[in-house]
């Protein structure tokens, strides 16, 4: 127990710190729009930073792919050490970054270029400690531990928010943008240096122990999960919509979009998104603590139709400017998402074989983030911009949760059937 304890503290506190290096680049979208992608026209440069944050987010599902692989075939616990390193030399140079101001445009491309490397360190991470906290895990507790490594990301978002309010707290705005912006990249580093330790000492999971003593690993864990499990994938999707689109626009977008469009003050935008992503993680660790003890589909279906009823009165709570309001709704939002996503991770993880568990489960999260994250809040710019203001946001949220709670209509008739089924054919034997 010692040991399992020591492997997921180690699996979580990376995980944690690689979110926190990753996500201060969209804490910091306003000071990075202005110093590396000067215009005239601000809202182009916003526009590009988050174009710039999306090429890394592209990045993602080739560290998958990569990462994987090698946790698939070779062993789950190197891929962990791996990305550590990977995640952390680009964030340290980020924070060493000359401006546009000094190099020109070699600052938007070096940066660009950075923010790939962090992506396919990401990509790999993700997945790697998915896998790993859910295998680690007793049986009849998966559902928890599996959801530990969304409550990394929570962590790791509420660590950044916090950085950044307390830069912005103490600092003056000519400061922050002239030297200040770089400290929470630095800090970074000792936390890097830490995980990577403990990270040294992790266990292999018993479950590919087994399947590898047993022969049951694989050559190509990727070609496997796309010919043989194509329709897992497609319900798996329809609700990762709603999960990945409520994520970027809410906590990666939000401070933005409170900053840029409803001119709050950037340390009145971090509180309440510090607020909304606490909320967040203190949701997935309840939530994962009760899918090992309810039925995971209703949970999160519950949580999908939350968000599409909470979505309106959140983004009018914003438009309204009401403190009390906005921190209720703020809760309330946080809470919804960390109940969706966080129970979706360990349905993942079991919709898969432990032969190409690694590769689908970093599939599956870094596809869609892809897909449906990585552009969102440049959607929602747009939708700002030219479809009616800031309250197409809440129609953006309702939309796609309507979409998930088809896939999950779709997941229940599935399993529907499958039950039936398997009732047919044990009647069919007893016969016999």
């Amino acid at each position: 127990m010692n040991l399992s304890i020591k492997s997921t503290l180690s699996s979580l506190v990376g995980n944690m710190l690689e979110w926190y290096e990753y996500t201060l680049y969209a804490y910091f979208a306003t000071v990075i729009s202005h110093l590396f992608f000067p215009t005239d026209n601000h809202y182009v440069g916003m526009m590009l930073t988050f174009a710039t944050f999306a090429v890394g987010l592209a990045a993602r599902p080739i560290g998958g792919i990569i990462f994987g692989h090698i946790g698939d075939k070779y062993s789950r616990r190197k891929m962990l050490a791996v990305t550590m390193l990977l995640m952390s030399i680009p964030t340290f140079c980020i924070g060493m970054l000359p401006t546009y101001a000094s190099i020109g445009i070699f600052a938007p491309i070096i940066l660009i270029c950075l923010r790939i490397i962090q992506g396919i360190a990401l990509g790999g991470e993700f997945g790697a400690s998915c896998v790993y906290l859910y295998e680690s895990a007793p049986p009849h507790k998966r559902g928890f531990f599996g959801t530990l490594a969304l409550t990394g990301v929570g962590m790791g978002l509420v660590l950044s928010a916090c950085t950044i309010f307390v830069i912005e707290s103490i600092f003056t705005i000519q400061e922050v943008y002239a030297y200040a912006w770089r400290i929470p990249f630095f800090i970074s580093v000792a936390g890097a240096m830490i995980a990577l330790y403990m990270r040294r000492t992790l266990l292999e999971t018993n479950d590919f122990t087994q399947a590898k003593l047993s022969n049951l690993l694989i050559e190509n864990p990727f070609k496997e999960m796309l010919k043989n499990h194509k329709t897992t994938l497609v319900k798996l999707f329809a609700v990762f919509l709603t999960t990945q689109i409520s994520f970027f626009v809410v906590f990666i977008f939000g401070k933005s979009m409170m900053i840029e469009f409803l001119n709050f003050k950037p340390e009145v935008a971090g509180k309440y998104n510090l607020f909304t992503v606490l909320s967040y993680t203190l949701s997935t660790v309840f939530f994962g603590y009760l899918s090992d003890k309810f039925d995971k589909r209703y949970i999160i279906l519950f949580g999908v139709i939350g968000i599409a009823a909470a979505a309106y009165p959140f983004i009018s709570s914003l438009m309204a400017g009401h403190s009390q309001g906005i921190l209720g709704m703020s809760l309330l939002m946080g809470m919804l998402i960390g109940m969706t996503e966080g129970t979706l991770n360990p349905l993942v993880a079991e919709s898969f074989p432990t032969q190409i568990r690694a590769t689908s489960v970093a599939f599956c999260w870094n596809f869609t983030s892809v897909a449906f994250g990585a552009a969102s809040p440049m959607v929602a710019m747009f939708l700002i911009k030219n479809a009616g203001g800031v309250e197409t946001i809440a129609y953006y949220l309702m939309g796609v949760c309507m979409v998930s709670v088809m896939g999950m209509g779709y997941i229940f008739l599935s399993a529907r059937r499958a039950q039936f089924a398997h009732a047919y054919m044990a009647r069919d034997t007893k016969s016999l």
